[in-house]
């Protein structure tokens, strides 16, 4: 009997050792921050989406892959050849900077953007469409923030409330 109230006793003390490790262990984990993710990885390739109108009006979208030359400036130089390849942004328009931020992709864009837009819904429709959907084709964008200037804008055209961060489309 005395033999077995050792053993018990020994699990006890066991027991108890085992119960303060667990628990410094838990206090320690919850003390210690997680570790901070690595920044996203630029995109070595994009998918331009670029808006054809057809002789009735009509709109078609197609795709072109480009290949990032710059992956320090990824974001810049994909939506700069979208400006230069789709045909549907103002005249003079330029995009000034263009920043990922929190799954959101920035666009800045020259004021010629709004000054000298002068389609309609369709065509204005369409270019923020080339613009969502070429974001979509981007690693960790889900939403397009348009702005003018540094400035968030209302709509491009008086058509399109863009007022807010828009999602991706593919």
């Amino acid at each position: 009997m005395n033999e077995a109230r050792r053993v018990q006793g020994l699990l006890g003390v066991l027991f108890v050792i085992v119960a303060a490790v667990a628990i410094a262990i838990g206090v320690w984990l919850r003390l210690t921050p997680a570790p901070t993710p690595p920044p996203p990885q630029p995109p070595r390739e994009a998918k331009l989406t670029i808006p054809k109108f057809d002789a009735q009006g009509e709109v078609h979208y197609e795709s072109q892959r480009v290949v990032v030359r710059n992956p320090d400036a990824a974001y810049h130089e994909v939506f700069t050849q979208l400006i230069r390849q789709a045909g549907v942004f103002p005249e003079g328009t330029r995009l000034l900077s263009a920043t990922l931020r929190d799954g959101t992709l920035e666009l800045n864009f020259s004021q010629e953007l709004v000054n000298n837009f002068s389609g309609g819904v369709s065509q204005e429709t369409a270019l923020i469409n080339a613009i969502t959907s070429t974001a979509a084709s981007l690693p960790n964008v889900q939403r397009v923030r348009i702005l003018v200037d540094g400035k968030p804008i209302e709509s491009i055209g008086g058509h399109v409330d863009v007022s807010q961060a828009l999602p991706v489309s593919p």
